[in-house]
């Protein structure tokens, strides 16, 4: 009651609006009652009655109804009048920028009405997509991997015993509303040699949280709220999971940030995946997003410890099986070195499939852009190349190939997000018409 008060309050200019909407109320009422003629007002519809009979000589009842019809509409005209006036001076209290609100509300509702879409991996890669993606829908589900055992991430993750913060930090500040104070600060990182050293405010933060809520998910709620984010992250599991890669000279490393490493200095192939515990239980709102996706996505990323890890969760990939929805596999515009150095498209496709098997992947989404020779030159330094792409090897895997530019007009040597988003969106728009897929490559690459 003192909230409803507090707006009577002198020098709001909202009184009068009030009182004029009041004002129109009762001349509805009034032509209510006059139509139905309830004799609410008796004395009021006898004078107008003995005044019509004065000067046409007749009682007529329906001249009642029409000058009720004309007082309810006169009423109404009355009242959205003031309630326009009302919302008007609402918002110039609250928001004084009212077009920019307008603009906010208009797109919140847009957004509330896109694709559905699933997107799977952790790294770098699925923060650069989530960040294009939150500006076509906000039915977005970021399931992300929580293996990093490396940096920040990795030693709270020890110390604390809970799930890696990086991935899901970086998620979180890719799907917040718009750029802000407490994005930057969640990105903070604190040097020198304390204990602070190399931790990044948010994963603190998150990690305060978790132990405070006792479980991840409710934790990265509160952080959702925090943020104002478009969508949702979770995690693949609450469980601490560990990677284990077997490599090509026979050894078995595990760890996430052993693995790469391991191969990068030992030039050996990562042969196959798998994880400790084996069968992790599933986040329950994971597989939930999944069943009712409209496009589930998997990368770009790191191919081995950044998409097949939520991929190795028995749960999760059990309901991509299940799932109406086709899966899109984005693929790395360039190789990595330890992970998929020489790779092409076609070894990115047999890897995942090797891995989960067959009919799981349906399409694959290739850059055929090339990236700049100045950033090509520093990026070969660092022994990472363009994934070359071999149409005939990847068709007789049975996924669909889509080619198209994705990097914008920088030609840096990664994926443009909004680009990356559009193309995703047009995708499963398109997949919704039950094109022929033997077509849908085609018809892409007309509309570029």
């Amino acid at each position: 009651m003192k909230l409803l008060l507090q707006w009577l309050y002198p020098g709001l200019n909202i009184k009068r609006w009030l009182l004029l909407f009041s004002l129109g109320l009762m001349v509805v009422a009034f032509g209510v009652a006059l139509i139905m003629n309830y004799q609410v007002f008796g004395q009021v519809e006898e004078e107008i009655l003995r005044l019509l009979y004065v000067f046409t000589g007749t009682y007529d009842y329906a001249f009642l109804a029409t000058a009720g019809i004309g007082l309810i509409a006169a009423g109404m005209i009355v009242m959205l009048y003031a309630l326009r006036k009302l919302v008007k001076r609402f918002f110039a209290l609250v928001a004084p920028d009212e077009e920019e609100v307008s603009k906010q509300i208009a797109s919140r509702i847009e957004l509330s009405r896109g694709v559905r879409i699933v997107a799977i991996g952790g790294g770098h890669g699925l923060s650069t997509l989530l960040k294009g993606l939150k500006q076509k829908t906000s039915n977005i589900s970021a399931i992300v991997t929580v293996a990093d055992d490396g940096g920040s991430s990795g030693r709270l993750r020890e110390e604390m015993d809970i799930i890696a913060p990086g991935d899901l930090r970086n998620c979180l500040v890719a799907l917040a509303d718009k750029d802000t104070a407490l994005e930057q600060l969640f990105q903070y990182r604190f040097g020198g040699e304390g204990e602070l050293s190399g931790h990044s405010l948010g994963n603190l933060f998150l990690a305060a949280l978790i132990k405070e809520f006792g479980n991840a998910q409710n934790a990265l709620e509160t952080a959702s709220t925090v943020l104002n984010i478009r969508g949702k992250v979770m995690p693949a599991t609450a469980e601490r999971i560990r990677l284990l890669a077997k490599m090509s000279d026979g050894k078995e490393i595990e760890g996430e940030s052993e693995i790469a490493a391991y191969g990068a200095s030992r030039k050996t192939k990562i042969l196959r995946m798998s994880m400790i515990p084996e069968a992790p239980i599933a986040v329950g709102d994971a597989l939930e997003a999944i069943r009712h996706a409209d496009l589930i996505t998997l990368g770009p990323g790191s191919l081995y410890t950044s998409v097949l890890p939520d991929l190795l969760v028995p749960e999760i990939l059990q309901a991509i099986k299940e799932s109406n929805a086709p899966c899109l596999y984005i693929c790395n515009v360039m190789t990595q070195p330890g992970e998929t150095e020489g790779y092409t498209v076609s070894d990115h496709v047999k890897a995942l499939i090797e891995h989960v098997g067959k009919n799981v992947i349906d399409y694959v989404l290739v850059n055929n852009a090339s990236p700049s020779q100045e950033i090509l030159k520093k990026y070969e330094e660092a022994g990472e190349f363009p994934v070359k792409i071999d149409v005939k090897q990847v068709e007789e895997t049975g996924v669909i190939m889509i080619e198209s530019d994705l990097l914008g007009e920088e030609k840096r040597a990664f994926h443009d997000n909004l680009i990356l988003a559009e193309n995703i969106i047009r995708i499963s728009n398109l997949l919704k018409t039950n094109i022929n897929p033997e077509a849908l490559a085609d018809y892409l690459r007309r509309k570029q």
